[in-house]
């Protein structure tokens, strides 16, 4: 039976063109009784003037995104 997931590491926040990235290590899901281990990965998120959370892969990507004023229309992710 897996057991449970680790709770992310939340790392100190980054400021970019007046918009805060919240950078968190995610553990993955669950951890398997056999196998590997799954492997943390680092996530950059950010609120629009909405309030909604965007996520991205990396710090680049969040910046982007940012400096576009959170439009995704038209990408893929």
């Amino acid at each position: 039976m897996p057991s449970r997931p680790l709770a992310p590491d939340r790392l100190p926040s980054v400021e970019h063109n007046g918009a805060m990235i919240e950078v968190l290590q995610h553990h993955g899901f669950s951890t398997p009784d056999r196998g590997p281990a799954p492997k943390a990965r680092v996530l950059y998120g950010a609120r629009d003037e909405n309030g909604e959370r965007h996520w991205r892969s990396s710090y680049d990507e969040i910046c982007r995104l940012i400096d576009r004023g959170f439009v995704t229309s038209g990408m893929t992710y």
